[in-house]
């Protein structure tokens, strides 16, 4: 081989090595931002997640607040005597029929 064609076939691998450089540069910060998109997602789910997490336990608190609240409300209608009942629905019969 001629000196010629050595620096010929040296400046194309040169070229060809420069090129894959490039390509493992570039596979190489695709991969780092598409490592940072997943570790963002991933925080953005735990983030999510822990926000669901909290509101579902005040949900739960608020309907046992209202549950209980009920059943102060109910025993306060089961302790009206019969009688007071019975004098009530006679003043609404009364208001209703428009007798007095």
């Amino acid at each position: 081989m001629s000196l010629s064609t050595l620096i010929e076939v040296e400046l194309d691998a040169m070229k060809r090595i420069e090129e894959a450089k490039n390509k493992a540069k570039k596979i190489i910060e695709d991969a780092k931002k598409r490592a940072s998109e997943i570790v963002n997602r991933n925080r953005i789910m735990q983030q999510v997640d822990k926000y669901v997490s909290e509101e579902e336990k005040k949900l739960r608190e608020e309907a046992k607040r209202i549950y209980e609240s009920y059943l102060k409300e109910i025993e306060a209608t089961r302790n009206i005597p019969l009688s007071k009942i019975n004098e009530i629905s006679d003043i609404i019969v009364r208001e209703v029929m428009g007798v007095e």
